[in-house]
């Protein structure tokens, strides 16, 4: 996976505080095979990858003054230049984007594009933001990168968690809105253009709104076969993926190996990390209610209410957030329905508006071309979708639940769940003491594995600030990340658990 860090500051040391930010980067990413990069008097771009890649547009291009940097590949890129080979591709596509910054949004997700021009740096992301670019504010200046992690060794800043990040992931389990899992950095949204220019000392931040992408009077607009775009890239086919490792089969490690691949985001605690991710398709009708057609029927307001409750319903466990989480979530559901209403939207297409800015959008990682998501096959559906009421399936039993208590290492487990943030440590406290017993749901387990995701992302942060000056590491630093000692025969128990054995015997 490419590395891209972006940067503009406002001093004059600019190219030594680039050239330390640098070194951060390529210490804390030590497996990135390649490096380019440009440092201007006052912005600066770079690149770190792999040479060997299958596809033939390359990732970093030089033309003169004017460097572009290309994180995944432009599928249908002949659609904003014409008919030109890969390799020569990029400086024609910057220089078309630059002067027309809407023709990116032809391109299919996910790709972002840095360009630097002397001291003139523009980014651009895809229409549906699954290319990752992330941004920093610092108080002379700004950092892009697509890796968090990146962002803040560049900038020389430490790791922290984010307690609105936290607090959207311990209630509905993905990073809401522009926050991320870190303090200070937040997500750049899809179809957006940042024009940083140095020489004129003035910033500029452009988007195109999704209601404005995908909502058009035009029913019928045929979807472009992008085939022949996919084989001219891929000449010799998609690159099979690499045979994951299996996973630890301790969780604390296996955890800790999620969050140095994912950086705190994505994960699936008894899944191996993969090494790249699957197409991203579109689930229209994912959130709808069985009583669609009485909700269609209410007035606006009311139809509000009923589909913010049914995505709080559906969402948010019964049992193990907190109160505040809960109501962090339930601010940006309503936000994010009253933005498709502002949009044009006022039937039950809004829960598919959420599914795609938020389900879609931030629960996802960046995998392969994922042409469902251009905007004209996201207003075709649109145009063409008539909400339909989903069908009652019959219940099934459910298989056993892998349980959290069952891990070698759940006496470190049980220790580090006793207090996590945006959990209700009661309400913990009772989903352990069950996982234990054998008596938890499948629902409670997922509870318990994204309150560890959340308590083990402290062992992460000890280990990126580890690379940073010990003058800028935090005071307090989080725990840091002891060797897992071999499984003992140990009974299980504990504190918790007698307390839930007490409470049930009442």
């Amino acid at each position: 996976m490419e590395t891209l860090v972006a940067y503009a500051f406002h001093r004059p040391d600019s190219a030594a505080r680039a050239a330390e930010g640098a070194a951060r980067v390529e210490a804390y990413y030590a497996d990135s095979a390649a490096h380019w990069g440009h440092d201007g008097s006052t912005h600066g771009l770079h690149l770190w990858g792999s040479s060997d890649r299958n596809t033939l547009w390359p990732s970093w291009h030089e033309t003169g003054n004017v460097r572009v940097a290309s994180l995944h590949t432009p599928v249908g890129y002949e659609r904003v230049v014409g008919d030109i080979a890969p390799a020569d591709a990029p400086g024609a596509l910057a220089e078309a984007v630059r002067r027309t910054p809407e023709a990116f949004i032809e391109l299919a997700p996910p790709f972002t594009m840095a360009v630097l021009d002397d001291d003139r740096l523009e980014l651009f992301t895809d229409s549906a933001g699954l290319g990752q670019l992330y941004q920093v504010r610092l108080p002379d200046g700004w950092v892009w990168s697509n890796r968090p992690v990146a962002a803040l060794l560049f900038a020389g800043v430490a790791a922290a968690a984010s307690p609105r990040g936290w607090a959207f992931a311990a209630a509905c389990g993905w990073f809401m809105g522009d926050s991320t899992p870190y303090e200070g950095v937040l997500a750049v949204p899809g179809a957006t253009h940042i024009v940083a220019d140095g020489k004129l000392h003035r910033q500029t931040t452009s988007r195109i709104e999704p209601s404005s992408l995908w909502l058009t009077d035009t029913v019928d607009e045929p979807a472009d076969d992008l085939t022949d775009s996919i084989h001219r890239l891929w000449p010799l086919g998609p690159q099979a993926p690499e045979t994951p490792a299996p996973p630890l089969p301790n969780l604390i490690d296996h955890a800790l190996t999620w969050h140095r691949h994912s950086e705190g985001q994505a994960h699936d605690l008894y899944a191996p990390v993969p090494t790249e991710g699957a197409e991203v398709t579109v689930a229209y009708g994912h959130y709808y209610p069985a009583d669609l057609p009485t909700v269609n029927a209410l007035p606006l307001p009311a139809k509000l209410q009923v589909f913010g409750r049914h995505l709080e319903t559906t969402l948010v466990p019964a049992t193990g957030p907190s109160e505040a989480a809960r109501a962090a979530v339930g601010i940006q559901i309503e936000q994010v329905l009253r933005d498709a209403v502002r949009g044009g939207i006022e039937d039950a297409k809004m829960l598919d508006y959420f599914y795609l800015v938020e389900q879609i959008r931030r629960g996802r990682t960046a995998g392969a071309v994922s042409p469902q998501l251009l905007p004209q096959s996201i207003r075709a559906a649109f145009a063409n979708a008539v909400p339909v009421e989903q069908q009652t399936r019959p219940l099934k039993r459910l298989p056993r639940p892998r349980r959290v208590a069952d891990a070698p290492d759940r006496d470190r487990i049980e220790s580090m769940l006793l207090a996590v943030e945006g959990f209700d440590e009661r309400a913990l406290s009772t989903l352990w003491a069950a996982s234990v017993a054998g008596a938890s749901s499948s629902a409670a387990e997922a509870t318990l594995r994204q309150a560890l995701w959340r308590a083990t992302f402290d062992l992460h942060l000890a280990e990126v600030n580890d690379h940073l000056p010990e003058v800028l590491r935090p005071l307090t630093a989080p725990p840091r990340a002891v060797p897992t000692p071999p499984p003992t025969a140990k009974p299980r128990g504990g504190r918790l658990v007698r307390a839930f054995g007490r409470r049930h015997a009442q």
